[in-house]
């Protein structure tokens, strides 16, 4: 099954730090569940707002605890943030 995951950064989280940065690119090269698309949100200023992921994995629950294991999430860095499964109408 395919998922979206988007956080919202607090307004508060300030620059993003560089250990957490490179624990993230660790965790997206995993080679065990397939990242389609990783990125970053920004608004109409270009400001870094949040993060958005594609993702497949077999269950919600197993969804739920990859997102959960994050280093942004386990940073703390989100003030809000959705896991919804995706269907590919077009494409």
């Amino acid at each position: 099954m395919l998922y979206v995951w988007m956080g919202l950064l607090k307004p508060d989280a300030g620059p993003i730090p560089q250990s957490v940065q490179e624990q993230t690119t660790d965790f997206l090269g995993q080679p065990f569940i397939k990242v389609h698309f990783a990125g970053q949100l920004r608004d109409e200023s270009g400001k870094r707002v949040g993060m958005m992921m594609i993702f497949e994995h077999d269950s919600r629950e197993h969804a739920e605890t990859f997102v959960t294991t994050s280093p942004y999430f386990q940073a703390g860095l989100f003030e809000n943030e959705k896991l919804y499964e995706y269907l590919d109408e077009v494409g």
